[in-house]
């Protein structure tokens, strides 16, 4: 959506007279836009997105209203909703404009990791209404779009010849960690039958501002899982977007409080977002943008970060 068509939707579906737009660069979602909007007395985040699901919005939107600090409120429309769509079904929201620095680049204090433990566990320990919690996806709905792109890929990856040298690198790449990439398609762990709670289900320090308290963003992918669909991002395998030290692994559990940790549905969670990433993230390679980039994380992933505790766990 271009700045002006932006500027009126904002002016019609929220009733915001913006004065400055600016667009956000940050963000792995390649299907959304991110805005920083101002108006004359107040500024705002704008996401125009076609992922996840709309009850991810509904979940944040209850959090922030009962007053669970860390979950930023979403501003209503001039109808009283909490989104507007528009083109191909893709949501327009609105969020106070948070001038922090994002986790991803700083990183968190001790003390600050035992916060955001405590932030997750209100968020766990949460009760939304029945009928929101009923219309809560079980699972990804990333998840659900990975096959067809992996056969694509794969087929591409075997029968044709690279295009260019980041495919070649990525070609050789697979055939390394060929063992790896098979598990991780053919070999998915049982699913684990353990109680579910409202799950953020992408909480890792890329999703997390600091200014004066941390704040929980990007609701797209709220799920009803076990709560090791979040905890699995805190051990291990995150590279800078996680704990890096069992000292700040063992901050936010003590913050997060006690709860003995089902260590096979961590396994399987650590299985399909590792399946999910170096599917997506080696399409990206391939289709861009930022493709290097993109063949530097799958390789990260592979060699070191979840795709290779997913695998050896299992072995």
């Amino acid at each position: 959506m271009g700045e002006t068509l932006m500027r009126r939707r904002l002016v019609e579906d929220f009733g915001l007279d913006v004065v400055e737009l600016s667009p956000v660069a940050h963000g792995a979602d390649l299907a959304a836009q991110v805005w920083k909007a101002s108006t004359a007395t107040n500024t705002y985040a704008v996401k125009w997105s076609g992922a996840g699901s709309n009850t991810g919005h509904q979940v944040a939107a209850y959090l922030a209203d009962i007053g669970l600090g860390g979950v930023p409120e979403l501003i209503r429309t001039v109808e009283g909703g909490l989104w507007t769509f528009h083109g191909k079904k893709k949501r327009l929201t609105v969020t106070p404009w948070i001038d922090g620095v994002r986790a991803a680049d700083t990183g968190l204090t001790i003390e600050q990791w035992a916060q955001y433990g405590v932030l997750l566990r209100r968020v766990h320990d949460s009760e939304p209404p029945h009928r929101l919690r009923d219309a809560l996806p079980k699972h990804s709905l990333i998840d659900a779009r990975v096959p067809a792109i992996a056969e694509k890929l794969q087929a591409r990856l075997t029968t044709q010849a690279p295009e260019d040298e980041l495919e070649e690198e990525l070609v050789a790449v697979w055939k390394q960690y060929d063992d790896t990439i098979t598990n991780l398609l053919t070999a998915r762990p049982p699913e684990p039958t353990g109680p579910r709670v409202v799950c953020h289900a992408d909480p890792h320090l890329g999703n997390v501002l600091v200014d004066n308290q941390l704040h929980l963003i990007d609701w797209d992918d709220v799920i009803l899982a076990p709560r090791e669909q979040d905890l699995m991002f805190m051990l291990g395998g995150m590279g800078d977007v996680g704990p890096t030290t069992s000292t700040e692994t063992d901050a936010f559990l003590t913050g997060y409080g006690p709860h003995p940790i089902d260590h096979e549905a961590v396994h399987y969670y650590r299985h399909v977002r590792a399946y999910e990433d170096v599917i997506t993230w080696s399409d990206q390679v391939i289709t861009g943008p930022d493709n290097a980039e993109a063949l530097d994380i799958v390789k990260g992933i592979l060699e070191h970060g979840l795709a290779h505790l997913a695998v050896s766990a299992g072995q």
